[in-house]
């Protein structure tokens, strides 16, 4: 009777550590906040516009890092980079005024981070304004894993936007 618990505990930790195939880490955030007096610094040309102010403006952050173990063979991600042009459709004013982006995601390695900082014209423009521009901007993330399981997610940027006061 012992044998044969010890062979049954045996195949339950097998079957266990056998399927222990690990999703990602995946953490993505996008913060909105005002702007700090250096990046109001670099505003810049605002000859168009009608007395604006350092409250006029917003800073948005993007960041996205995905972690995993080598149990995922492929990794594909499609980040969001239409930043200007979701916030230029807002209405009829020119709203994104500058930006950088960074990523770095190689495939020999075991994580992924891709990042975008912007500076955009806010005034008129609510919580709920911001939230519905990007309610169709998607953000993919894939993998297979070791035994060629392909597995996807989506992530709503509208969904994910946190505001602050700073």
């Amino acid at each position: 009777m012992k044998k044969l618990s010890l062979i049954f505990a045996s195949f339950i930790f097998l079957l266990l550590t056998a399927c222990n195939n690990e999703d990602p880490t995946i953490e993505i955030e996008v913060k909105i906040a005002p702007v700090s007096d250096d990046e109001y610094s670099n505003v810049g040309a605002t000859k168009d516009l009608n007395e604006p102010k350092q409250e006029d403006f917003k800073v948005l952050e993007y960041t996205l890092h995905m972690e995993h173990s080598d149990d995922v063979t492929i990794r594909q991600i499609e980040s969001f980079d239409d930043w200007k042009n979701v916030l230029n459709g807002i209405d009829d004013i020119d709203r994104y005024w500058y930006g950088s982006a960074s990523s770095l995601d190689n495939t020999s390695e075991n994580f992924a981070e891709y990042s975008y900082q912007l500076v955009y014209y806010a005034k008129g423009l609510s919580q709920g304004d911001i939230k519905q521009a990007f309610n169709n901007s998607i953000i993919t993330v894939a993998w297979t894993d070791d035994e060629n399981q392909q597995i996807e997610k989506q992530y709503n940027i509208a969904e994910l936007i946190e505001f602050s006061k700073k």
